[in-house]
């Protein structure tokens, strides 16, 4: 573990002198822990106490000590020791009690956490036995969950007897389950054991399996907008992505795997019982038997076949679609090949898809970091209506006085009642210039705002509040007196390098910076190259990477003059920061450069290439792992199946439970929001109005995103819930009477790593002068045992 003193200055060890010391550029180069020892020693040897300003206080060489072992344990996260050493230090020593001040509060924190984490855990383990009375097992092992995220001890817990009771006796309610198709169930249950126990790859696959017979299921449902996902979906496409596969993926693909994987999804499909109600030709028995028998049989010259390449693989394939398909279900073909390639990809990485021409226009966006249209983040609220989550820094909707909690009903009179998410963006967005208006209903008003559509810029770079005198500009200062900042990346889009500089640019005299990549799912590779090549000096490895086709290999080194390289440098990361995210923090790590604090990364160390399949821009694009990061340590962190080591480990870990990466996140939320409107709009006509509901969930997003699936389906519940976990047991239900289980998130309104970054930057920096003011009246070389 690197303590923050060397990780502020760099990798390389210098020969220091006092003229150094002396502040000669904004940007202070020096090692805090090696400098204080060395300048105190040069002091003492050479009687140059002179050169230090009379202190009041003088220090002995144990004091001096004592208080460098205090900065160095605190800088390595050892902070209960450091207040221990600290407690030796005369307590007229002004530096010393700051110290002592803040570690007292840090742990005063920590205990209060460990206090409620301990409640927590007890009240869950008690719910889930309650539950597990009851036998109603979905419920228990949602409990069970949250309990594991609070426990001190994790294997303790999942070896505990009881769980492991708890385990077979869902086990065997999924198989009743099964029997009966109820899939929603049956995912409850394995999606819940998959995440309790995640190294065991029988409950991941039990889970997939599940997931896929549910989206069959609720595929062809009745405000299901399954026509839109597959526009323009055409085998060509196809068949050119298998191609791409055999000649880049990263490793050599097996097309046996991809071929049965495929086969089986049509048979899946044929057994929809939805699309059995959707589709004629497999509501017919006959028709639908036929079908399955002869992709059956498909399937068996797969298994049975000495060897499966990729042109045995698309001859399989195009049978289904062109002759099978055609001559007994009949099913459209943009399904069964959309259906196809979805099966057959789910054998590789969970990064290599296709990105069919309805999802091109998105994608495309937020990779760019920038589109036309009027600059709103929307979602579907509780009421299944397209409600603003805010309007976007800059953009046509908040000069407009568009608000947060708007709920648009109509688009240019059009009223967006059966639209699918993509649809109202679609009908949104449009060409720069062009006008577009939005009917909004506003508690009990309906307004038009006329607004003209033009390049919005998705800011992917924040600050910890908005300005305090204009709240489209960000307040990139945590602390100003002591000159640290603080800069939170929530994507690596293309302007986002460019943001960066900018934002550093209004920190003038920064002494540390805490850059926050929590949550930042990563991004494009050559903004993270830039990005990190801010704070490295000229040369430094980034990163690496290495594919299975030479041109995939490569090494960047940075490319910066090294302006930001001197001064001490905290990353904050998460178990949701990836990719990209780990390139720069493994960088910064690898190179001595900063501490990395937080939770251990995603893991994601794949790099993924965009080939375009169709001729058009907008048509289908082939998302590929080509090749594999490596940092400069030479790691290459994947999280693997059965992996027992991925991603970049903080060097100060900071376990957070679930309430607490909740309010953080409602936090950083709450400071995106825009507010009140800067004009009034037209109030639209009385009959205009229109009560109807929209659908789906979200897009014209700003750079954030939600929690991740699983810490969604982890959020703690609001105050007086009965019980957020999990779905009801239905042999149960009607016998008991409800069981009240409340779980409010009572954690308090902060962020416990940002807390712990802020201390170890404020006690680096404040550690940095103490050799200045002490060395006065250090003792001379022959009262020194040892120099």
């Amino acid at each position: 573990m690197q303590s923050l003193p060397h990780l502020a200055h760099g990798k390389k060890s210098r020969s220091l002198t006092v003229a150094v010391r002396i502040r000669v550029s904004t940007f202070r180069r020096f090692d805090v822990s090696t400098f204080s020892f060395r300048f105190l020693t040069v002091a003492v040897l050479f009687g140059c106490a002179a050169l230090a300003p009379q202190a009041s206080y003088g220090a002995t060489p144990l004091q001096s000590e004592l208080w460098q072992r205090a900065i160095d344990d605190v800088s390595k996260g050892k902070f209960q020791r450091a207040a221990e050493t600290l407690s030796k230090v005369r307590s007229n020593d002004e530096l010393a009690t700051q110290v002592r001040t803040w570690l007292a509060e840090f742990e005063a924190k920590q205990a209060a956490r460990r206090e409620l984490d301990q409640a927590d855990f007890d009240k869950y383990v008690g719910y889930a036995k309650a539950r597990v009375e009851r036998k109603e097992y979905p419920r228990a092992l949602g409990w069970a969950l949250w309990a594991l995220n609070t426990t001190a001890d994790r294997e303790e817990f999942l070896a505990g007897p009881w769980l492991l009771e708890l385990v077979n006796a869902s086990l065997a309610k999924a198989d009743e389950l099964r029997q009966e198709d109820d899939w929603r169930g049956v995912w409850g249950i394995y999606s819940q054991l998959a995440s309790l126990y995640e190294r065991e790859p029988r409950y991941q696959k039990l889970e997939r399996q599940a997931l896929t017979h549910l989206r069959l299921e609720n595929m062809f449902g009745e405000k299901s907008k399954w026509r839109e996902r597959i526009e323009k979906v055409r085998w060509r496409d196809a068949q050119r992505a298998l191609e791409e596969i055999d000649r880049a993926y990263v490793e050599p693909a097996d097309f046996r795997d991809i071929a049965e994987s495929g086969l089986e999804q049509m048979l899946l499909l044929a057994d929809s019982k939805t699309a059995q109600e959707k589709f004629p030709g497999l509501a017919d028995e006959d028709s639908r038997d036929r079908f399955k028998l002869r992709v059956q049989a498909r399937l068996d010259q797969v298994r049975a076949a000495t060897e499966v390449g990729r042109v045995d693989c698309v001859k399989h394939f195009r049978r289904v679609v062109k002759s099978i398909n055609k001559e007994t279900a009949a099913l459209p073909e943009e399904l069964v090949v959309s259906e196809l390639m979805r099966g057959s990809l789910d054998v590789l990485d969970d990064y290599t898809t296709i990105i069919w021409p309805s999802a091109s226009t998105e994608f495309d966006k937020h990779t760019r970091g920038d589109f036309v249209g009027v600059g709103i983040s929307i979602s579907k609220n509780r009421a299944d209506e397209i409600e603003v989550i805010t309007p976007m820094d800059g953009g046509p909707a908040y000069a407009a006085g568009i608000q947060a909690g708007d709920v648009i009903t109509h688009v240019d009179g059009e009223s967006l009642k059966d639209f699918s998410i993509n649809k109202v963006v679609k009908t949104i967005t449009g060409e720069n210039g062009t006008p577009v208006t939005l009917t909004i209903r506003r508690g009990e008003e309906s307004l038009d705002f006329d607004l003209i559509r033009r390049k919005v810029h998705i800011v992917s770079v924040r600050g910890h509040q908005r300005n305090s005198v204009d709240e489209e500009r960000w307040d990139y200062w945590l602390d100003r007196k002591r000159g640290i900042g603080y800069i939170r990346l929530t994507n690596f889009a293309r302007n986002t390098f460019e943001d960066l500089q900018n934002a550093l640019s209004e920190l003038p005299h920064l002494q540390g910076l805490i850059l926050d990549l929590r949550g930042n799912p990563g991004g494009l590779l050559d903004s993270a190259w830039n990005v990190t090549s801010l704070f490295l000096e000229r040369g430094d490895v980034v990163v690496s990477t290495k594919g299975r086709i030479s041109s995939e290999d490569n090494t960047l080194h940075a490319n910066s003059t090294g302006d930001y390289a001197g001064f001490p440098l905290i990353v904050l990361v998460d178990t949701r920061s990836a990719s990209a995210s780990e390139i720069v923090s493994g960088a910064i790590r690898d190179n001595g450069r900063g501490t990395v604090v937080g939770e251990r990364t995603f893991g994601k160390f794949s790099v993924q290439n965009l080939v375009q399949l169709s001729r058009h821009r907008s048509g289908a694009k082939l998302k590929i792992t080509t090749a594999r990061y490596y940092l400069p340590n030479g790691d290459s962190l994947h999280r693997a199946p059965m992996s027992e080591t991925w991603g970049v480990a903080p060097a100060i870990s900071v376990p957070l439970v679930n309430k607490e990466r909740v309010k953080i996140w409602q936090a950083q939320r709450k400071a995106n929001l825009l507010g009140p409107p800067k004009a009034t709009p037209k109030t639209a006509d009385a009959d205009e109005q229109d009560k109807d509901e929209s659908d789906e969930n979200a897009v014209e997003q700003d750079g954030d995103k939600k929690p991740a699936d699983k810490d969604a389906k982890e959020a703690p519940a609001e105050a007086g819930d009965a019980d957020p976990h999990a779905a009801e047991d239905k042999d149960k239900k009607d016998e008991l009477p409800p069981l009240e289980q409340p779980d409010e998130n009572n954690r308090p309104e902060a962020d416990p790593t940002l807390d712990t970054a802020l201390l170890l930057l404020r006690v680096a920096l404040l550690g940095e002068q103490f050799p200045t003011l002490t060395v006065a009246e250090a003792p001379t070389q022959k009262d020194t045992a040892k120099p």
